[in-house]
């Protein structure tokens, strides 16, 4: 039954143009393996150089394009070693994990991130994303709340946060 069901509601993401390919699992050692695929990518970025890592939301079919437009921003506007653009998500919500590395150079180049950092929030607002998915606004990304936030909205989430964290002892800052 729930086959069934599967099938059909893939039969009308293909002919109704929302999907173009896929694989779905057969049974259980499939959906490990996959699952092996999306838990081996933070490891293997890790392990290829500096890490850029940014956690946003935009619609899913610019998903594609963000990768693209990093990539020519960063090789139009940095040459002082090769970068590595790369990017998974969670298709179903928007999430998408942006990633940029230095191959080979484990340091982080205040240069690069500069260059990252406003472009990559830019484009998100431009897209009507967020700047904030899964992972939240941390303390990276306070400086750039006045991108998507009003002041009214800035100052309720900071009364918020006071009234639940009186000490500031969650995320400082």
């Amino acid at each position: 039954h729930d086959a069934d069901k599967m099938e059909e509601f893939l039969e009308y993401c293909m002919d109704g143009g929302f999907v173009v390919n896929g694989v779905l699992a057969q049974d259980g050692g499939q959906i490990e393996e996959m699952w092996n695929i999306r838990e081996s990518a933070n490891p293997i970025i890790k392990a290829d150089g500096y890490n850029y890592k940014y956690d946003i939301s935009i619609p899913i079919p610019e998903f594609y394009d963000m990768v693209e437009e990093m990539k020519h921003h960063l090789s139009t506007n940095y040459t002082k070693t090769p970068t590595r653009v790369v990017a998974w998500g969670h298709v179903i919500d928007g999430n998408l994990h942006l990633n940029i590395t230095t191959p080979g150079v484990f340091t982080e180049d205040k240069v690069l991130t500069d260059l990252i950092e406003p472009y990559v929030f830019e484009e998100v607002v431009r897209r009507n994303g967020s700047i904030s998915a899964e992972h939240g606004l941390g303390q990276c990304k306070n400086d750039y709340l006045t991108m998507v936030k009003d002041d009214d909205v800035l100052a309720l989430m900071k009364s918020v946060k006071d009234m639940l964290d009186p000490h500031g002892i969650m995320n400082p800052g």
